[in-house]
């Protein structure tokens, strides 16, 4: 199990989820910018409220990367 939580692994995982958040912001904000028309007022409120939502995530998972690696350069 712990071979299976290496640096690399945590860094992989951490790489993967980053990704995953970027492609999902650019798409919140492609909506937002592409189809606002065609989104009603709450929904337009409910999709930047969770644009919001996931760019704090998104942060706390770059956050946590950068000292992950900051560490591991200490070692």
């Amino acid at each position: 199990v712990k071979a299976a939580l290496s640096c690399n692994d945590r860094e992989a995982i951490l790489n993967s989820c980053e990704y995953g958040e970027n492609v999902t912001i650019d798409t919140y904000r492609k909506v937002l910018t592409n189809d606002l028309q065609h989104l009603s007022f709450e929904q337009q409120t409910i999709i930047n409220k969770q644009l919001a939502l996931i760019k704090i995530d998104r942060d706390l998972l770059k956050s946590m990367h950068e000292s992950m690696v900051a560490i591991s350069l200490k070692n």
